[in-house]
């Protein structure tokens, strides 16, 4: 896969203005990068891992999306301790608003 770092991603962007408006997640830009990565391949796989009668809304996408940020957080290396599944959860949405704006296929 080959990427091309002269467009900006957004979800980069967000989770670099995130962090210096004071989220601790992600604290470094390679960390964001992989965060990014691993977001959007969660929001894609939504329906595959939560077969039928789960509903697809944007609360239990958000939700999802928030859990999936909390267990990655807490197994990185040199993890910021405390973490709350709340602070995972306003970044959860603020992803959600940009990648509800994106097509399936992007990232």
């Amino acid at each position: 896969m080959t990427i091309d770092l002269t467009l900006p991603d957004p979800l980069v962007a967000l989770l670099h203005k995130a962090y210096g408006e004071g989220s601790r997640i992600p604290g470094s830009e390679p960390l964001r990068l992989e965060l990014a990565r691993a977001a959007r391949r969660r929001w894609n796989s939504f329906r595959h891992r939560h077969p039928d009668p789960a509903p697809d809304t944007l609360s239990a996408r958000v939700e999802d999306l928030a859990r999936g940020l909390l267990a990655r957080c807490a197994r990185h290396t040199g993890a910021i301790p405390g973490i709350e599944i709340s602070e995972c959860r306003e970044l959860a949405r603020r992803i959600a608003g940009v990648l509800g704006e994106l097509p399936q296929s992007a990232g």
